[in-house]
This record gives C-alpha cells, structure tokens and sequence, in this order.
C-alpha cells in the first residue's frame, strides 16, 4: 500500500479521536472567555432535605436570601423577617430539641464560597475539568434546544493522607454545550468507597447544574445535589435544591 494512502487512513481513524479532543479544547477556551466582570443580583432559594436512620424523621430547611455581585466581591443579604425566624426558632428548640427548624437548616446551606462559585460557573467548571478524560462527544437536544453533549471521566487526586484510605474514587461528567459553544447544563456523579480499620465507607453523590449567560458571567440558575452514604453503622441520605433569581 502507497505511503500516501496509509497516511490518509490514519488520518480518518484518527479524526474521531481529534474530534473528541478539540471538544475538551474548545470547552476550556469558552469558559476561559467569561471572566465574570458582568454584575449580577437577584435571591437564592434554598431548600434541603436530610436523614438518616437514627432520626425519626428528615430534617428540612427552606430559606430565601439576596445577593449582589460587584466589584467589590459576593454580597449575601440575610432578610431581616428570615432572620426573626430563625432566631424563634432557636427559642423553640431550646424548649424542645425536637422541635423542626426550617430557616435554621436551609440558613446552614448558604455557604458564601459555594454562592461565589454558583454565580462564577465557569470557574467552578474549568476546576471541575482539571481531572477529567473525555470519552464522548454527540449531538443532542437539551431541553429542547439543539446541542451536543460531552461525556467525560473523572478521576480526582487526593492528599496522601487520604488515599491511604481509598479504595474508589472515581466519576462522571456531562456538559450540554449550545451553538455558540457555551454550556447550557452539566451532571456530575461520583462514587467513593474507603476504609477505616475494619469499617468501610461508601458515599454516593450527584450533581445538576443548569446555566445561563449574563454578559460575560456563566451563572447556575438551578442547581441539584443528592447524597447517600452507607458506613460506619450510619445510613445517611440527603437532598438540596438551590434556584438563582436574577434581577
């Protein structure tokens, strides 16, 4: 067979894999554009639901806050009747423990890093794909709009102090990526399996994020997380929504 020929059929096996790499490349170059110098306000509505077999019943949280994006930084705005409740609430659980206390748990799940990051997506992602392989590229619709999905492996490191304890610690990522190139959502799944002594640990976990464009600022409009884990004599489970409202 010519020279010529077996090179032009490399090329055409080759060109899957190319493919597949330029996507990963692209992904990064598009997220590296949104700088996130847009300012951004709205509230955050965060509900939670958590439990585990030691507790009669699941603990829920459901709180609403404000934010402002600037210059300046992250500004989260605790409502001054939000906090009223909250602090009613305190009063009832020191008079019975078992009392439910919604704005209190849904107030333990405004984390301003996890805010900042919420409002910054393209950062949080472009950290995310530091440890991830792709594997797949095809086209696809998400929800109802054309796009095309890229399938990748994850395999995050850990500190030496960790590792000596696991025995798994592996995932999934999935990004929709629209026409112009920027991501429309994602789905992240993990599992982790370690060992203490005698005792093994498994924890489970799943992510969904939805996103839109504001200026030059990827922001998660909706945001999804499960959880369970099964160790240690404990069966733990836990769900949280959190929705993004832009002014």
């Amino acid at each position: 067979m010519p020279t010529l020929m077996r090179t032009q059929l490399l090329l055409i096996a080759l060109l899957p894999a190319i493919a597949r790499a330029d996507a990963l490349t692209d992904l990064r170059a598009a997220l590296g554009q949104l700088g996130a110098t847009t300012p951004v306000r709205g509230s955050l509505d965060v509900t939670t639901t958590s439990k585990n077999n030691e507790e009669e019943r699941p603990d829920s949280g459901k709180v609403t806050v404000g934010f402002d994006v600037s210059d300046a930084g992250v500004r989260i705005l605790y409502p001054k009747a939000a906090l009223t409740q909250a602090d009613q609430e305190a009063r009832g659980e020191a008079i019975d423990p078992e009392r439910a206390s919604p704005t209190r748990s849904g107030f333990r799940h405004v984390r301003p890093l996890h805010v900042a990051e919420l409002l910054d997506a393209a950062g949080a992602l472009n950290v995310i794909l530091e440890s991830a392989q792709l594997l797949e590229v095809r086209p696809t619709n998400y929800r109802g709009k054309p796009s095309r999905v890229v399938v990748m492996k994850l395999t995050p490191k850990a500190s030496k102090a960790t590792t000596k304890h696991l025995k798994k610690l592996d995932g999934k990522l999935s990004v929709w990526i629209g026409d112009d190139g920027i991501p429309l959502g994602a789905e992240r799944s993990m599992n982790l399996k370690a060992s203490f002594l005698l005792m093994t640990l498994e924890t489970d976990q799943k992510d969904n994020w939805t996103y839109t464009r504001s200026g030059d600022r990827l922001v998660v409009t909706r945001y999804d997380n499960t959880e369970k884990t099964d160790g240690l004599g404990q069966h733990e489970s836990s769900q949280t929504t959190e929705v993004i409202r832009m002014e």
